[in-house]
């Protein structure tokens, strides 16, 4: 018989997190907003800036990230890894990750515990901000009470897992019983706290072991990071299994435990991590207010002239709406669902179609604002505005490189693309004439970056804020779209969130490890020259973006090869470059650049060998960039020093 019981408690669960992610977003506008008319309208203009602007950001911007938390959850939007799925089959690819959730659900448990003492210890020593003598009290009371109640919806995103699972395998008569669920759902608990017991008491038992054998034991929690990873098991769960087993080894559970508590208040109060919950809102509104056609439509009257020109124009266009939303999925989806339809109706093929779309979305991350440059730049330590700065020259000279791919393309097979079309001028104006938001958005955001106006932060609430009124303006704003940049906004934020607090917490161990300068002592040991180890790492995130996904090769590699490379008398901000560019080749690189099943989704009609041929020439123009990357390091530090040397 079914029960109705967890329906009702999914639907009260979903209709809570809904209200906490239009609180959250609506929160995040509301002080994006603020702080724009600071900076643009009362400091820039008026000399007269509000006092202590920026601690809003710590204070009431961080209680809105915590809400969004909740409704990302809800909407079980957890980063996973599917890679062995084609391996161990849908059933118990299905069963592995409700064990995973159950250990992410144990995590969170942990984390709210640690989040409340950290809270109390705060409301103790009567923390106030530094500027406007606030209590902190009330804000991290806030912070406290969103982190746990994420611990009662992820305990009915597993629930409703274990429902759904049983569905899907044929248990369809008694999928919903309240009592099985129930005793699928303690044996699930059972085994992760069992697991839990054996892992804490045998690294105890282990640690005067461990504790002789450093580095071998710091390589063993790189292994099992990753083994839970592909098990399943969420990323951020992963990062935190793996750096508590680490931590606690090394200095104490309790220590291991108060680090937990003190990253996860620190990253949801940080004011530079604010920037990427503020762009995305840009990129949302900037999609539902339609400028990815306009932008579109100015490449295609710009490239028409040329053989292939609206492959041409499709990288054009990603490269442009790329600027306005920071993400190669979404880049990929919107300017393909405009441009794919045109070049299909033009007699283009489809490898030509299918590669220029699902490499140009690479640019998405590549020109600014990219959320893997904001990774980065949190993880490692380093400028948000230095590195958005940098990566301007390489995204441009991939945008030439795929342009040229294209080029040599349609010069060796011109069937692949019909012939020229004339130059129509008038067209061309009034696309650019269309274009005059994103002219400003961009020009403003980047701009005012460059020139030392905005600090990255307060750029992305410039950028929310104008992305906002163009589709205000526009009428494109009504309660479904709104809706759906409340959606795109959650989803995005809580899955990093979440993946970078796991990132700082197993970044710590691995820096108390020592791990690290072990590794490059190793490779000195070797013989090996600096170009050589940039090489071999190169090499490395190659072979690793053809099975795992960007956001997880970043978040899990870069505080590891950052600190090898900068030991190495490296840039790290060329470095951070040399990163964002290699992970985004594993989104495009075959058999599973995320990319490519983007554009699946969008020609079903096609097989995937179709996708993986025709991304192959953007994949040498890509090698070669590389190549030319590594050869004049120039082309990434030239711009940041000219900008910040003023």
């Amino acid at each position: 018989m079914q029960n109705n019981v967890l329906a009702r408690v999914e639907s009260k669960t979903n209709a809570l997190s809904r209200a906490a992610a239009f609180i959250g977003v609506v929160g995040m506008l509301l002080i994006g907003i603020l702080t724009a008319l600071d900076v643009v309208v009362l400091r820039s203009m008026f000399n007269s800036p509000i006092r202590g602007s920026n601690e809003f950001l710590s204070t009431i911007f961080a209680v809105t990230i915590a809400a969004v938390l909740v409704s990302g959850l809800a909407e079980r939007t957890s980063l996973e890894i599917n890679f062995l799925k084609s391996v161990v089959g849908e059933r118990v690819a299905a069963w592995l990750r409700i064990f995973g959730h159950t250990l992410f659900l144990l995590i969170l448990g942990l984390t709210a515990w640690r989040v409340l003492v950290y809270t109390v210890n705060a409301i103790e020593l009567g923390k106030i901000t530094m500027i406007l003598q606030w209590p902190m009290w009330p804000f991290l009371s806030a912070i406290t009470f969103f982190v746990a109640l994420c611990v009662p919806v992820q305990l009915v995103a597993v629930l409703s897992m274990i429902a759904e699972t049983l569905q899907t395998n044929g248990d369809s008569k008694r999928a919903r019983t309240g009592a099985r669920i129930a005793m699928i759902f303690c044996v699930t608990a059972a085994g992760s706290a069992g697991l839990t017991a054996v892992v804490y008491y045998g690294s105890l038992a282990l640690q005067p072991l461990f504790l002789n054998a450093t580095t071998a034991f710091s390589i063993s929690v790189f292994v099992l990071l990753w083994v839970l990873i592909l098990l399943f098991v969420p990323v951020a769960a992963a990062l935190i299994i793996s750096a508590l087993v680490g931590a606690g080894v090394l200095m104490g559970y309790s220590s291991a435990l108060l680090v937990l508590g003190s990253e996860t208040v620190g990253l949801i109060t940080n004011q530079e991590l604010a920037v990427l919950p503020l762009f995305m809102i840009m990129g949302a509104f900037a999609g539902v207010a339609g400028l990815s056609a306009d932008i579109y439509r100015l490449a295609h009257a710009t490239f028409c002239p040329f053989r292939g020109g609206l492959a041409l124009a499709s990288i054009g266009g990603c490269a442009g709406f790329g600027a306005l939303t920071g993400s190669s999925l979404a880049t990929v989806a919107t300017i393909g669902s405009v441009a794919m339809p045109e070049m299909n109706k033009r007699g283009y093929s489809m490898e030509l179609s299918s590669g220029s779309i699902a490499a140009g979305g690479t640019l998405g991350q590549l020109v600014p604002p990219s959320t893997a440059v904001v990774l980065y730049a949190i993880l490692v330590e380093q400028s948000i505005g230095q590195l958005y700065i940098a990566i301007l020259i390489p995204a441009a000279l991939t945008a030439l490189l795929y342009g040229a791919a294209i080029v040599v393309r349609v010069a060796l097979d011109p069937q692949s693309a019909p012939g020229r079309t004339p130059f129509d001028l008038r067209e061309f104006l009034q696309a650019l004439n269309g274009c005059k938001s994103v002219f400003l958005i961009f020009g403003l955001v980047i701009g005012g970056i460059y020139i030392g106006v905005f600090t990255a932060t307060e750029a992305a609430a410039v950028g929310a804020t104008l992305s906002f009124l163009v589709a205000l303006q526009r009428g494109k704003l009504n309660r479904n779209t709104f809706w759906q940049v409340i959606g795109e906004t959650t989803r995005s934020t809580s899955m990093l969130y979440f993946v970078i607090i796991g990132a700082m917490v197993i970044s710590f161990f691995f820096g108390t490890s020592g791990l690290p300068q072990t590794l490059l002592n190793s490779l000195t040991d070797l013989g090996l020259s600096g170009l050589s180890v940039i090489l071999l790492l190169t090499g490395i995130f190659i072979v690793l973006g053809t099975a795992m996904d960007s956001f997880t090769i970043m978040i899990v590699t870069a505080g590891l090869a950052t600190a090898i490379v900068q030991s190495l008398g490296y840039d790290p901000i060329w470095w951070g470059v040399m990163m964002v560019v290699l992970v985004e080749l594993g989104v495009v690189t075959p058999p599973f650049g995320l990319n490519l099943f983007v554009m699946k989704s969008l020609m079903p009609e096609q097989g995937m060998s179709v996708i993986f041929r025709g991304v192959m020439p953007f994949l040498i123009a890509d090698l070669v960039k590389i190549a030319i990357l590594v050869a004049f390091p120039a082309l990434a530090l030239w711009l940041p020093a000219l900008a910040f040397s003023r």
